[in-house]
């Protein structure tokens, strides 16, 4: 049986849709003998990512010879603008340096790693923050977290799944808040993710 351990943000954890966001999706399509871990944190950045990603990796890898996938799904909230500080909650390259070290320990379990970039999100209602005020997503700062994951997934050789590129234009319907999909979005992602899992 193949262990699939997806980290990510609240979009992963499957915020804002009832059916369990692309996660349980991905959970679905495969059988029976699959294990799925979902392992969103809502909020979550690079930082609080590689604090907890060993420990969390180890106790749901398949020790018994079966491959393990591990989904890094991380980065929107790393390119949050914070206004106290005038600069991204997580500088870019700090974020760089996180997914290399992400990289770097899950290698020593699996060479099945792929990066997912960050989704794209409607500025105009979360420029600032509602629930967050000193905070802004904002499409610039997302795109270049965006190239900065796929800078180090092509240096790493990595598989990549660019979901700021490639979701399409009617996904930014879907952010009913601005940031997490409804289930049709979801479900857009799922497929973009499951192409390259194939």
């Amino acid at each position: 049986m193949t262990h699939y351990l997806v980290f990510g943000d609240s979009v992963t954890q499957g915020f804002n849709d009832l059916t369990g966001g692309w996660v349980q999706r991905l959970r679905e399509s495969l059988t029976l003998d699959d294990y799925v871990y979902n392992l969103g944190v809502d909020g979550d950045t690079s930082v609080g990512l590689t604090a907890r990603f060993e420990a969390e990796l180890k106790l749901r890898l398949s020790t018994e010879g079966n491959p393990n996938y591990i989904l890094i799904a991380i980065g929107s909230n790393d390119s949050a603008f914070n206004h106290e500080l005038n600069q991204s909650w997580v500088p870019v390259e700090k974020y760089q340096s996180n997914l290399r070290q992400l990289i770097k320990t899950g290698r020593q379990y699996t060479d099945k790693i792929i990066l997912i970039s960050p989704e794209p999100i409607e500025q105009s209602k979360v420029d600032p923050i509602p629930w967050e005020p000193n905070l802004s997503y904002r499409s610039e700062l997302v795109r270049q977290y965006n190239q900065a994951m796929k800078a180090v997934a092509e240096a790493e050789k990595l598989k990549f799944v660019d979901l700021f590129n490639l979701l399409p234009p009617e996904y930014i319907r879907t952010l009913a808040d601005g940031v997490h999909p409804d289930a049709a979005g979801h479900a857009m992602i799922f497929n973009l993710v499951k192409d390259v899992l194939k």
